[in-house]
């Protein structure tokens, strides 16, 4: 079963990742600490042949996605200035690396780059929990202005929250003739979607707070806020201002080819960090000032360094051989999917400075860009082998181009390919 350029198939991962022991025989099997390990129901082997012998100092990745979505996967990060975690890029949930003689087995993780503010969106921070790579256009909405409420005995009966996105407290006391209290204005913005007073917000309070001046229905336009007033003409009364939020859509443009669009719904609290219960990206928090209907923000997510898991079940150190093999317990990336997406990623280098090219990137992947992933089907037990399917990785692809020598293109060159799910 094909789809698009990625061939659709069961696997057998192997390939180099995990744990510190350095074994003389050459293989070894672990868990989380290095040893004995569990025998797993279903393992997937990955055997990788490069042109050349293996170079330790080299980066040799098995990336595994295990979304259950086949219309994405992983790919190599290709081009700068954003390198991310300075080789792959997609879709994918974990990562078999090896790199100085040791295998390892991560899990992948994402950040937040705000590349573009605007709509009052001003920074991002936590872990999103995509797991795609790619552009989020964040763009505001309908606001929801929070609702004004008045405790407490005065001339104010409601109040009409018009414009303001401050959340907070207002204090007032009036006299016996309606006109304010001296030094009892005050305002306290709200822990979470307040801020302080602008200063000519702040100018405007501390006019009314000189007292002697009429209690109008005005007094607090200068925050958003229009008064109903009534008797008794005395009294000492609190107003609360509840957040404001707004509907914000996030359009998402994966990194993977074939770049498929999708579209969040979630809301935003104006002048707070704190997520919403529907946040537009889940496990990101959104710094926002006053909120613009309308505008709107571009966020880039980025590959960060994984959650080491452990060691593979079973490997093989490569012992000068051009060779890598791996054996995963398929229950430590997922026992609930129906699909693995996968690529095999390799690189002289990890690029992480913004003014590196791609002159500076030599590396390799399954396809002549590194592009094209192989989906598999759990539950299909058996083989599949390079040029089954419609991907048949050869040598000299052109992402080798800049290598230094022959020697240097040899040891990343991906020429041959072999994954197999079975049971134990």
């Amino acid at each position: 079963m094909c789809v698009s350029n990625r061939l659709v198939m069961p696997v057998t991962l192997l390939v180099v990742a995990g744990g510190g022991l350095v074994l003389v025989g050459g293989c070894a099997r672990g868990g989380p600490s290095g040893g004995p390990s569990p025998v797993p129901e279903v393992v997937v082997d990955v055997d990788l042949t490069f042109a050349g012998p293996v170079n330790d100092s080299y980066y040799y990745f098995i990336a595994i996605d295990a979304d259950d979505d086949i219309n994405d996967g992983p790919v190599p990060v290709a081009a700068g200035p954003y390198w991310g975690n300075g080789w792959g890029a997609g879709s994918y949930t974990h990562y078999v690396q090896y790199n100085q003689g040791v295998y390892q087995v991560f899990r992948q993780v994402l950040a937040a780059q705000l590349r573009t503010p605007g709509g009052g969106i001003t920074a991002v921070s936590g872990t999103p929990q995509w797991t795609d790579t790619g552009t989020v256009a964040l763009t505001v909405g309908q606001l929801t202005l929070g609702t004004a409420t008045v405790s407490g005995t005065g001339m104010i009966a409601s109040v009409t929250n018009n414009s303001d996105q401050n959340a907070g407290t207002l204090t007032v006391q009036t006299d016996d003739a309606g006109n304010i209290v001296a030094g009892s204005v005050t305002f306290t913005p709200a822990s979470d979607g307040g801020r302080p007073l602008s200063q000519a917000e702040a100018a405007q309070l501390a006019a009314l707070n000189a007292g002697g001046v009429a209690l109008t229905a005005n007094s607090f336009a200068f925050v958003g806020l229009s008064l109903t007033l009534g008797p008794p003409a005395a009294g000492s009364q609190t107003i609360t201002v509840a957040p404001t939020t707004a509907v914000v859509t996030a359009r998402f443009v994966g990194d993977s080819p074939p770049q498929q669009t999708r579209d969040a719904t979630g809301t935003l609290t104006a002048n707070s960090s704190t997520p919403t219960a529907t946040p537009p990206v889940p496990g990101l928090s959104i710094t926002a000032g006053e909120l613009v209907p309308g505008g709107s923000a571009e966020v880039k997510l980025v590959t960060a360094p994984g959650v080491l898991l452990g060691t593979p079940y079973d490997y093989t150190l490569p012992n000068g051989t051009s060779a890598l093999r791996v054996t995963l317990d398929l229950g430590q990336l997922s026992d609930r999917v129906q699909y693995l997406s996968l690529n095999f990623i390799s690189t002289v280098r990890l690029l992480f400075d913004p003014q590196a090219t791609e002159r500076d990137h030599v590396y390799d992947g399954l396809g002549p860009r590194g592009n094209d992933y192989i989906t598999v089907r759990i539950g299909e037990y058996g083989t599949w082998r390079n040029g089954e399917g419609f991907i048949r990785e050869g040598a000299n692809d052109p992402t080798l181009q800049y290598a230094q020598s022959e020697q240097e293109k040899a040891g990343v060159d991906l020429v041959d390919w072999r994954v197999r799910i079975r049971r134990l």
